[in-house]
């Protein structure tokens, strides 16, 4: 593919992908939002971009997808790629539709691959901490309708890392309030338990990803969409069939 994009949604996830994008020699076309001269619908028709880059609110997600394979363009989608699983599998097997799964190109994984080696049973523990005041609450991440609530706001990234690492579970439970949320996942080689809360201070603020009582660190100096992009323009990226997986999960704690 030519390195053009044309991005839609300018939330405060855009700088990561500008600069991912101007790393991998890359030229931005076009970019929009609800506030531009334009809709979204007309710059997919119209720009010369290769890539569509979606931005946009979690329920705008496969609309918007729907358009660009209608128009013959490469997506790359920031999480979640649909809200539900139905929408999700009828993605599977069409060409060239990408998800942002930054999380799995992580140098960390490396080592817990290789750490994993030397068990045959394992213990997992996930826990989501993030500080997130009323104004939060009051965009569409705090709709459930139109985020799909915390689990895909936050979870799904670690969720998506555990299925990837240990495979998809045999069994779980779960418990949602509005601002919190825990469970497990037990699966043929491993017990998982989890944990999200937005309702704490920003001091008390931690994520944890705990494999047989050893913590790996997520955080990064890099930027991890530079990696996604790098990905992409060699025609490589996570696909829907790898994506649906933990869209499923996410959309079955919700029931």
């Amino acid at each position: 593919m030519n390195k053009t994009f044309s991005i839609i949604g300018t939330g405060f996830i855009l700088p990561k992908h500008i600069e991912a994008i101007q790393k991998i020699g890359g030229e931005i076309i076009d970019v929009v939002n609800e506030k531009s001269v334009y809709s979204w619908q007309e710059m997919i028709a119209k720009t010369k971009a290769d890539c569509l880059v979606i931005l946009a609110p979690n329920h705008l997600h496969y609309g918007m997808i729907q358009e660009a394979i209608r128009y013959k363009k490469i997506v790359l989608c920031e999480k979640p790629l649909t809200l539900n699983f139905k929408e999700a599998e009828s993605l599977i097997g069409i060409p060239d539709i990408f998800t942002v799964m930054q999380l799995r190109f992580h140098p960390v994984l490396e080592e817990i691959k290789k750490d994993l080696e030397q068990y045959q049973k394992h213990i997992i523990e996930i826990e989501i901490f993030a500080h997130r005041d009323e104004d939060y609450y009051k965009t569409w991440k705090g709709n459930n309708n139109q985020s799909g609530g915390i689990l895909f706001n936050l979870g799904i990234h670690y969720f998506d890392l555990a299925f990837y690492l240990f495979g998809e579970p045999e069994a779980y439970s779960v418990k949602i309030e509005k601002r919190e949320a825990q469970g497990t996942f037990r699966g043929g080689n491993y017990f998982c338990s989890w944990k999200i809360n937005t309702d704490i201070k920003k001091n008390e603020q931690h994520r944890i990803f705990r494999i047989n009582n050893k913590n790996y660190d997520f955080s990064s100096k890099e930027n991890l969409h530079q990696l996604v992009y790098a990905d992409l323009i060699r025609g490589r990226g996570i696909l829907p069939e790898e994506s649906s997986r933990s869209i499923f999960w996410v959309e079955k704690l919700n029931e």
